[in-house]
């Protein structure tokens, strides 16, 4: 049961992956190569477990999450009035998006910090 809470983190990244590479592809008709890397490195990430690459996408993940949510605060700023039926989807649906990202970083780091710095006493 605990083997599959721990990888539990990037099953929800993946999901929010495909989500922003298929919002890319079929809404815009844009291929996002970058959502496509993240996605194909996820996937591969949970069939090889490599503590190294886990470790480095939790912490590229979770500086990526902390842009977001400045970017979302940022667009949130230019609604003409705060409260209005757009700012807040925008506000909840953006930060949602990047605190669910972030969380699931962090457990990434909690799975994969003492395989890469074991303790040495």
């Amino acid at each position: 049961m605990k083997k599959y809470i721990l990888d539990l983190p990037e099953f929800i990244l993946v999901a929010l992956s495909a989500y922003w590479f298929l919002e890319n592809y079929i809404g815009t008709n844009h291929f996002n190569p970058y959502a496509f890397i993240v996605f194909a490195m996820l996937l591969l990430q949970i069939y090889f477990k490599n503590k190294y690459v886990g470790f480095l996408l939790a912490w590229f993940i979770s500086l990526f999450s902390l842009y977001m949510v400045l970017a979302v605060i940022s667009e949130f700023r230019d609604f003409p009035t705060l409260i209005s039926e757009g700012a807040l989807k925008l506000l909840a649906f953006g930060l949602g998006f990047c605190f669910l990202a972030m969380g699931s970083a962090v457990l990434m780091f909690y799975k994969y910090f003492p395989k890469v710095f074991p303790a040495r006493f």
